[in-house]
């Protein structure tokens, strides 16, 4: 009789151990896959100095509103976010600077594609395109990003259009 008792607490014990195990790991699993609003928000203010944390979430607020997503920047301009998916968004900082981002899985984390697209008089444009760590916003080498997201297509890391799949 003492025997089953032991049996059917060391039963319990491990049941209550995967279940533990089994909520940590889908704990886990959902805190690694953020949103473009979670990224969007916890984005340090030094890579968009011109838009406070305030900025970032009414931009957020209003395109859930179907409002036009326009706020009034640092500068004293307007910057206006044109796009926003749970993976992607767009904003018009100025007249002459527009700022794509694009959350791309990789292997072991997310990595956060930040393109900044400078218009220059006429036609003119330059993209400069930076790569962060979706937890530390450290900015990682081309090359790391590469081995990354071999799997991923180079053309849809960014297409010209925002909306296009």
């Amino acid at each position: 009789m003492n025997k089953l008792k032991n049996t059917k607490s060391a039963s319990i014990i491990l049941t209550r151990v995967a279940m533990i195990l089994i909520i940590s790991l889908f704990s886990l699993l959902s805190s690694s896959a953020q949103t473009m609003r979670e990224t969007f928000t916890a984005m340090p203010d030094s890579l968009l100095p011109t838009l406070t944390k305030n900025n970032r979430l009414d931009l957020m607020d209003f395109m859930d509103a179907k409002m036009k997503a326009t706020v009034t920047n640092k500068l004293g301009g307007e910057s206006t976010m044109t796009f926003l998916s749970d993976d992607s968004l767009c904003i018009r900082m100025n007249d002459a600077l527009t700022v794509e981002m694009k959350t791309l899985k990789a292997d072991t984390t997310t990595i956060i594609n930040v393109k900044r697209i400078y218009h220059a008089m006429g036609d003119g444009k330059q993209a400069v395109l930076t790569h962060h760590e979706a937890r530390t916003w450290r900015q990682l080498s081309p090359a790391a990003v590469v081995e990354s997201t071999i799997q991923e297509p180079a053309k849809k890391i960014f297409s010209q259009d925002p909306t296009a799949p």
